[in-house]
Parts: C-alpha cells; sequence; structure tokens
C-alpha cells in the first residue's frame, strides 16, 4: 500500500513489480486472501500486548506495522480491534442461539439473545473511543490515502498491474469494516435483509466476505444454511422472545448509527473543510466521500442501517 500510494511528488504507481508481487501473490493465495491489505490483515493481526502476562487493553496494546501519521493508525486499527472482542461474545452465542432454536427452548433462546445485546452495547463503547485516539485531519489526509485500494477508486480506474503474475491488472478493494466477519455473522442470525441488485449494499456485502480469512467465510455459509431466527421468534408469538430479539436488533441499529457519525467525523467533515465550503465537481465530491473499501460510504450505511431498522418486529 505505501509503494502504490506513497509518493512525494504525487504520482500513483500502477505497476506492482514483479519482486514484490510475485511472492505477495503465492503468500495471499496461500491465506486464502486477495492480495492487497484487508481488514484481517490491519485490525485482526496486527496487534501485540506490551505486557505478555497483561489484560488485552488499548493501554497494554501496540500495533505491528503502522503507516504515516503519527498514532493516527494505531488508534484506528486498536480501536477497531477492541470493538471485535467486545463483540466476540455474540459469537460465543451463536451456536448456543442455533441450538435453542432447534430445540425450541425459548428460556435459552432468550438468555443468549440477552448475551448478544449486552456484547453489542459493549462493542459500542469502546468504539466511541476512536474519538480519544484518532484525529480526523490526520485519518482522512493520511491513513485513509493507505487503506484504499484499486476497485472504485478514479486514481487507479484500470486497476493495479501484478507484474510477473497477471497481464492485465486487477481491481480490489481496499480495507472495510463491511469485511468484519462479526456483523456479517449477526445480520445472517438475526435474518437481516440488505437491499439487493447490482450495485447493492447486499451485493458489495457479499464480495466483501472474498477478503475474510476463509474460516470466517466458511463460518457464515454454515450459518445460512441453519434454522432462521427470526422466523421462530416470529411464529412463536411470545412478548419475551420478541423483546430479546429486538434489543439484539436495536443494538446493531445503534452501532451503525454511531458507524454513521465516525464517518461524517473523519470523512464528509474533513472533506468539507479541505474543500473550503466552495462547491466542487459532483465527481470530486464523489471521490472524497468515498470509504476504503470503495463505496459511496454515507449512502452504504445509511442503507444497512435502514435494512437493520426494518428488521425490528412489532409488538403483537
Amino acid at each position: 500500500m505505501a509503494y502504490v500510494w506513497n509518493r512525494g511528488d504525487g504520482d500513483i504507481r500502477k505497476v506492482l513489480p514483479g519482486n514484490i508481487a510475485v511472492p505477495y501473490c503465492k503468500l495471499s493465495e496461500k491465506l486464502g486472501l486477495p492480495p492487497i491489505l484487508s481488514y484481517a490483515d490491519c485490525v485482526l493481526a496486527n496487534w501485540k500486548k506490551k505486557d505478555p502476562n497483561g489484560p488485552m487493553t488499548y493501554e497494554n496494546m501496540d500495533i505491528l506495522f503502522s503507516f504515516p501519521g503519527g498514532d493516527c493508525g494505531k488508534g484506528f486499527f486498536l480501536v477497531s480491534l477492541l470493538v471485535e472482542i467486545a463483540a466476540s461474545p455474540a459469537i460465543q452465542a451463536v451456536p448456543t442461539v442455533c441450538s435453542a432454536v432447534q430445540r425450541q427452548d425459548h428460556q435459552a433462546l432468550g438468555k443468549a439473545l440477552g448475551d448478544i445485546a449486552t456484547s453489542l452495547e459493549a462493542a459500542k463503547d469502546y468504539f466511541k473511543r476512536m474519538r480519544d485516539f484518532v484525529d480526523p485531519d490526520q485519518f482522512f489526509n493520511v491513513l485513509r490515502i493507505y487503506l484504499s485500494g484499486w476497485k472504485g477508486n478514479p486514481k487507479l480506474a484500470e486497476g493495479l498491474l501484478y507484474e510477473g503474475v497477471w497481464d492485465t491488472p486487477k481491481k480490489f478493494s481496499g480495507g472495510s469494516a463491511g469485511q468484519s466477519s462479526i456483523f456479517q455473522c449477526l445480520d445472517v442470525l438475526l435474518g437481516i435483509e440488505h437491499s439487493s441488485g447490482e450495485g447493492s449494499p447486499a451485493e458489495f456485502l457479499q464480495e466483501m466476505r472474498e477478503y475474510m480469512p476463509p474460516a470466517h467465510r466458511n463460518f457464515l455459509c454454515s450459518l445460512e444454511s441453519g434454522p432462521s431466527v427470526r422466523e421462530f421468534v416470529l411464529s412463536r408469538g411470545d412478548e419475551d422472545l420478541q423483546k430479546a430479539y429486538n434489543k439484539c436488533v436495536n443494538g446493531l441499529v445503534s452501532l451503525r448509527k454511531f458507524h454513521l457519525n465516525i464517518v461524517r467525523t473523519y470523512i464528509v467533515d474533513p472533506a468539507k473543510k479541505q474543500r473550503g465550503g466552495a462547491s466542487k465537481s459532483e465527481e470530486s465530491s464523489n471521490e472524497e466521500n468515498r470509504g476504503t473499501g470503495g463505496t459511496d460510504v454515507m449512502n452504504f450505511l445509511q442503507s444497512v442501517r435502514d435494512a437493520t431498522e426494518r428488521a425490528l418486529l412489532s409488538s403483537a
């Protein structure tokens, strides 16, 4: 990422030399990941403890590799990781949820859904710390550039040529929160359906699975073939069960609303500031408001939030 984007003269490299491209693509193939920086690289695998025997807290952790921009990268990657850790009990509850549905055990299902809702509240609390450690201007003008990919990016409209691997340039999306398997997992579990069709949120999220570690991808596929929690809760007419289900969905809605606020703080507002209040061409404005995954990030997140809200069950 640094080689492609980090040019003092503003030039962007459109060819990755064979001495980097060939081993990098072979390694990526072994890992089952595309040859570009992904969420799995910069968040899930990019950490260490300062004191090996200490807790997994921000104060006791550091990142393994960083980009220019001071501590901005450390804050962005570690807070994202701590959100994942806080939400991980939700994943641990998934087998219990599926088993409870199969056994038609209302009490066990209600408790497991309660555990998921609690973990989502904890995840949001960690997410709020982003503002403590990440400077909006540094993120927008420095770090964001290094996380950007070569798909949906006008600066590398043809993609990147991996010399010695492919004869034509390839397009890959940059690191994106859409590559987090936790939230896609909860969408599947709770039966949250996103808008479909060409260029839709559903299509983008499906594509983002190719950027997840294979085990995560396979887990999502297996979950999709399992019983529908939403249909079970709907069919039972149990008010307590509906409340427990809605509490989980509201937890996701709350997180996604906060994500929208974060994007306003770190992408939309700095873009306006950079324009100095002056109007720019629509194309230029769209480029500035594009997420590192290549989407029109505000429209995408608003659609995802709306789909999550639509999943709420109305009281009987």
